[in-house]
């Protein structure tokens, strides 16, 4: 899709165009904060700011890519699959992350970007860089500092309480112990209930005064615990306003019965001299005892602090930045001593599904369980890690070779075999493990981290529960990731991609019944691209959404045409991805496309994946809800091969059910995928949906998904996907026309 021509310039504002680019010239160089033009990832522009920023020269910047401008390359691919989908759809991309300047020193920067054009991405980019390294050290030290103050005011052993209107608003907990109350039972409760005076009101004057007066309020007085019984405090209070008190004031309640009882024994005793010398060592007892307990409870509060700043919540296990530091003094020794560590990075196959329908209690509590068997397979010298989610990181300390570290490899594999037991379920959980050691693949920790996992996703590739050592060749998939991921968007924007069609057949009425439409791409220099190839780059770098409107506005187009040649009016189905299904604004992009091509959403079928239906089913069932209100046909696609529950075919507004082709490849031969398929084809005759077999390519096949109800089909032994100018063949399949079995309903025809 190419931009609209652009018309000559005329002046602007009363001046001339030359005028106005001086001024916007100006206005761009002078400006307090950075800014950069973008086309095609690449630096095209950038004012004086944004090179002093990044350390360049001016003229330096152009030409750059946008990569070398983020700490890393995972930063940069991280960064680009968030913006790209926010800029696509018109808004504004907004974020705080550590760059690269040009000698390698990171920095903070705030970033805002916005399209040019949201509907032309090709005319580039506008960047708003701030560096806000001082910003966020300054909120730093603010957050250390109100943290520090908010563990005085809970471990100091005198009740505090704010009070505001004569309530309370606010206590720590030592005021509610005080009181024999439970946490947060005395919020909202008048200040007046817990005084036990006979003059309160006189009491609360008097305090009040004081504090219009501008001085603190410094009294003793009996309260009265939850229980009902009483005890001696000594209380003083100050103002937040002296203009109005009584809106706001804190108290300090030091519990002083102890004190009074010694003086009421002391006076009885009628000696003044004694009763001072002790009350005076009860004091500076009670005192010593306090600065004691306050020391002794500011030492573990800063043990505490330490331990959740450097621990997972959820595990105990060291987290991301004990993790560094560990691997960094793992690295120092192994370098002074001439020894080898490894690094293991390690992610939980499936995760994902078990949180999506189980819920995140369960998920929870599996990654604990995950956490203790990792911690049984190392030695205690090593370190287990958590990043976060479902990733974890060993670091093998002191290594002698590389079969230390299969071992360990195998015995975290078996450690994870057994099934986790979590409330109800008997869950099996394997990991695929990347490994990386030094000095072989890195010699410092990042270098590390990145290959060990580089390594990890190799490991998922060549099929989950398995480790896979790092090895120079593995990066070789990132750069050609990048690569089709750049030829792909050229490819888009060039429109070298087109459709092809798979007729879906009605045995029963020997008749196409709808067509399929399936991406191709046409590369100039490589020639056809395979859509396994090209479909999981689009999904991951959000590329999928453009592609997956393109594909629905172009099927639309095509069937217009057909039928205006002539052709029978048959719906066009057309594969939604679980990304661009849960795309806000799918159903009005849906509504748009049939109102441009004059289609009824009758000829519309989308065909939608088990999984995306389970993630957030009532968010799923309104989308669902809306596209079968406006008429279009809904089919699962691959079904029986996802996580699903049967609840939701109840639910959720579905037409069709696609028997996924693995099932019907081996169904002659395979007893367990024949029970499936059957399983599957009466299960939708129960619910009143139609059901259609994939991949159907034999005869065999064919009279056994006749025998056991099936009536439509797809597959090569029908027709394999053809060009749409091959119409006659797309319409009227030879195939229709040979001896085929009769459906169970019918008699045989030939």
């Amino acid at each position: 899709m190419t931009p609209p021509a652009q018309s000559a310039l005329p002046a602007v504002g009363g001046g001339t165009l030359s005028q106005t680019l001086l001024e916007l010239r100006a206005i761009l160089e002078n400006a307090t904060v950075g800014i950069i033009f973008t086309r095609q990832r690449l630096i095209v522009q950038a004012n004086a700011l944004a090179a002093e920023m990044w350390g360049y020269a001016a003229d330096e910047m152009i030409g750059l890519p946008g990569e070398a401008l983020n700490a890393s390359r995972e930063a940069y691919l991280a960064l680009g699959e968030e913006v790209v989908p926010v800029l696509a759809a018109g808004d504004s991309y907004r974020s705080e992350r550590q760059m690269r300047r040009k000698d390698g020193s990171l920095f903070w920067c705030r970033i805002s970007a916005k399209a040019i054009n949201p509907e032309y991405p090709g005319q580039g980019t506008i960047w708003i860089m701030e560096d806000v390294g001082e910003e966020r050290a300054i909120r730093e030290a603010f957050e250390q500092s109100t943290r520090e103050l908010l563990g005085i005011f809970e471990t100091t052993l005198i009740g505090i309480v704010v009070v505001r209107h004569r309530r309370v608003v606010r206590n720590n907990r030592r005021f509610e112990q005080l009181f024999g109350a439970a946490p947060g039972a005395l919020i909202a409760r008048p200040i007046t209930d817990l005084i036990a005076e006979d003059d309160l009101d006189a009491l609360v004057e008097r305090f009040y005064a004081d504090l219009r007066d501008g001085r603190d309020h410094h009294s003793e007085l009996r309260m009265r615990r939850e229980d009902g019984s009483t005890f001696f405090v000594r209380i003083s209070g100050r103002a937040f306003h002296v203009a109005d008190p009584v809106a706001g004031s804190a108290w300090l309640i030091e519990d002083i019965t102890q004190r009074r009882a010694a003086e009421h024994a002391l006076l009885e005793a009628n000696s003044e001299m004694e009763r001072r010398v002790n009350a005076r060592t009860a004091e500076l007892a009670a005192a010593n005892e306090k600065l004691q307990a306050e020391v002794f409870e500011r030492m573990q509060t800063e043990q505490q602090i330490w331990h959740m700043a450097h621990h997972d919540a959820l595990t105990g296990l060291p987290n991301r930045a004990l993790l560094q530091d560990r691997l960094a003094q793992a690295l120092h020794q192994a370098s002074r001593r001439d020894n080898r560590v490894a690094v293991m990075f390690l992610d939980l196959d499936r995760f994902k599904s078990i949180n999506d329908s189980l819920g995140h209690a369960v998920g929870d509590e599996l990654l604990k369980q995950v956490a203790e068997r990792l911690r049984g397979s190392v030695r205690s010298m090593d370190t287990v890690s958590r990043l976060g989610g479902d990733e974890f990181v060993v670091v093998l300390h002191d290594v002698g070779n590389a079969d230390d570290v299969v071992m360990v490899a195998e015995k975290i594999l078996a450690s994870l075999a057994p099934p986790l037991q979590i409330e109800n379920h008997s869950l099996h959980m394997t990991p695929s493990v990347g490994i990386s050691v030094f000095p072989d693949d890195g010699t410092d920790a990042m270098q590390l981290m990145k290959n060990a996992d580089t390594a990890m996703y190799h490991a998922k590739a060549a099929g989950r529960n398995n480790f896979q050592f790092f090895a120079g060749h593995m990066n070789d998939a990132a750069t050609r990731f990048f690569n089709l991921e750049q030829r792909l968007r050229r490819a888009i924007d060039r429109g070298e991609l087109l459709l092809h069609y798979q007729p879906l057949v009605d045995l029963e009425r020997r008749a196409v019944c709808g067509l399929e439409a399936l991406v191709r791409w046409n590369d100039p220099e490589n020639g056809m691209v395979s859509p396994g190839e090209f479909i999981p780059v689009a999904e991951e770098t959000g590329l999928i959404v453009p592609l997956g409107e393109w594909v629905l506005r172009e099927a639309m187009r095509q069937n217009r045409a057909w039928q205006e040649m002539g052709m029978p009016l048959i719906p066009v189905s057309v594969n939604l991805s679980p990304r661009q299904f849960r795309q806000r604004g799918l159903v009005e992009v849906v509504r748009t496309v049939l109102a441009e091509t004059g289609q009824p959403a009758r000829l519309l079928e989308l065909e939608i994946t088990e999984g995306s239906l389970m993630q957030d089913q009532e968010e799923t069932l309104v989308r669902l809800r809306e596209l079968a209100e406006m008429g279009v046909r809904l089919a699962i696609d691959d079904f029986g091969t996802g996580y699903s529950s049967l609840s939701y075919l109840k639910r959720f507004p579905v037409h069709k059910l696609k028997v996924d082709q693995s099932f019907v490849r081996d169904l002659c031969d395979d007893k367990e995928d024949a029970a499936i398929v059957a399983a599957i084809i009466a299960l939708a005759r129960t619910l009143g949906l139609d059901t259609l077999a994939e991949g159907v390519e034999t005869d065999a096949q064919l009279a056994m998904l006749v025998q056991y109800g099936c009536r439509r089909f797809q597959g090569y032994y029908f027709s394999r996907p053809l060009a749409p100018d091959q119409t006659d063949c797309l319409f009227h399949l030879p195939a229709l026309a040979e001896n085929l079995p009769p459906t169970a309903t019918q008699p045989k025809l030939f």
